[in-house]
C-alpha cells in the first residue's frame, strides 16, 4: 500500500525557504510528510510498516521514501531539508526503543542517530507516538490553550499523555502516561515486571477483540464487538464493563492531575458515540473538578502532525542556540 498526495503550494503562493521531514512509524502503516516553516504540508506519503520483517527493512524503506520526498520537495522549489523528526511506538531513548513488543528489533534501534546519518542533518527530534500526538493537540488541536490537559489514546494499545502549559510531560524515564501498565486491583498478579500491561490487556483495541473472541467462542474483530453490542445483551455487558473500568482509571488520573480538558483520540474513537458518554458519566460523577472530555481534533494524523511540530521546534531551537 502506498498513497501519495501531490505537493501543496507554500503559504502566500511562494516557495518555502526550507522544509522539514516528519515520520510516524505506525504499527501497520508508516506515514511521512514534508512541511513548510508554518506547518503547511507540502508532500504526504504512506508505506506499510511490515514491522514483523524486522527493524532493518523498516528503516531502509523509510529512509528511501523520505529521501525521495525531500528531493521532490526541493525540486518543487521549497528550499533545502533543515530537520527530521520521527514518532514511534514505545519509549524512545537515545540508543534503543523500549516497550514496543510488536516491533521486532526496536530494542536496538538508535532512531535519532539513524536519522542523522541517513539524512545528513544534526537537527533531529524523536518522540513516543502518543506524546507526539499530545503535542499536536496542545499546539493546534483540542488541548490548545489548556493549562493542564490529557490526551487519551484509545487505539490498538492504551496510553495517555499529559500537557502542562503547552509542554508534554515526559517523566524521569520518558514513560509518563503509560497507563496500560496500571493494575486492575489488589488481586492482580500480572505486572510490568512480568512484561504485562494489565489495563491494556483488559481494555484496548486489541484487548476488546481478543476478549470478545473468547466470550463468543469464535474470532471477532473489535469493530464487530461494538456492532454486536447493539443487539446482543451479553456482548453489551462485556463492552460496558470494559469501558467502565477504563472510566474509573481515567477518573483517577483526572483526580491526580486536575486537568481542564481530556481529548480522546485513536482508532477506537470511531465508536465515540458509545465510548465517550460512558467515560464522561464516570468522570463527571467522580472527579471533584470534572474536566471537559472531548474528541481529539486530529484523528489518524496526530502523531505525524506532532512530528512536524517537533521538527519545526528543533529548527527554532537551533536558531536560538546560534
Amino acid at each position: 500500500m502506498t498513497t501519495t498526495v501531490s505537493a501543496a503550494p507554500a503559504p502566500g503562493g511562494g516557495p518555502a525557504p526550507y522544509h522539514v521531514l516528519a515520520v510516524d512509524l505506525g504499527g501497520t502503516k508508516t506515514a511521512l510528510a514534508t512541511a513548510a516553516p508554518d506547518g503547511t504540508i507540502l508532500r504526504r506519503d504512506a508505506i506499510p510498516t511490515l514491522a514483523s520483517q524486522g527493524v532493518d527493512q523498516v528503516m531502509r524503506r523509510v529512509v528511501e521514501r523520505g529521501r525521495d520526498m525531500t528531493a521532490r520537495t526541493v525540486a518543487d522549489g521549497h528550499g533545502a531539508l533543515r530537520a527530521v523528526a520521527a514518532a514511534s511506538p514505545g519509549i524512545v531513548l537515545e540508543d534503543r526503543i523500549l516497550l514496543a513488543p510488536n516491533n521486532p528489533g526496536w530494542e536496538r534501534l538508535a532512531l535519532a542517530a539513524t536519522l542523522r546519518e541517513s539524512f545528513g542533518t544534526d537537527t533531529v527530534a524523536v518522540e513516543t507516538d502518543v506524546k507526539a500526538a499530545a503535542l499536536a493537540e496542545a499546539r493546534w488541536g483540542a488541548l490548545a490553550g489548556s493549562a493542564c490537559g490529557i490526551f487519551l489514546n484509545l487505539g490498538t494499545g492504551l496510553s495517555a499523555a499529559t500537557v502542562v502549559d503547552g509542554r508534554v510531560l515526559r517523566g524521569a524515564h520518558q514513560a509518563a502516561g503509560e497507563i496500560g501498565s496500571q493494575l486492575l486491583g489488589t488481586a492482580d498478579t500480572r505486572s510490568a515486571a512480568d512484561g504485562r500491561a494489565p489495563l491494556e490487556e483488559y481494555v484496548s483495541g486489541r484487548a476488546i477483540g481478543d476478549r470478545g473472541s473468547a466470550l463468543l467462542g469464535r474470532p471477532v474483530t473489535t469493530t464487530e464487538v461494538f456492532a454486536l453490542a447493539e443487539r446482543d445483551a451479553e456482548v453489551a455487558r462485556f463492552l460496558d464493563d470494559a469501558l467502565d473500568t477504563l472510566g474509573v482509571h481515567l477518573a483517577n488520573l483526572a483526580i491526580a492531575l486536575d486537568p481542564d480538558t481530556i481529548a480522546a483520540g485513536g482508532g477506537l474513537t470511531r465508536a465515540a458515540d458509545r465510548i465517550l458518554p460512558r467515560l464522561r458519566r464516570i468522570v463527571e460523577r467522580s472527579v471533584p473538578f470534572p474536566p471537559r472530555l472531548v474528541p481529539a481534533h486530529f484523528t489518524e494524523s496526530a502523531p505525524l502532525t506532532g512530528a512536524v511540530i517537533l521538527a519545526l521546534d528543533a529548527v527554532a531551537a537551533q536558531a536560538t542556540d546560534v
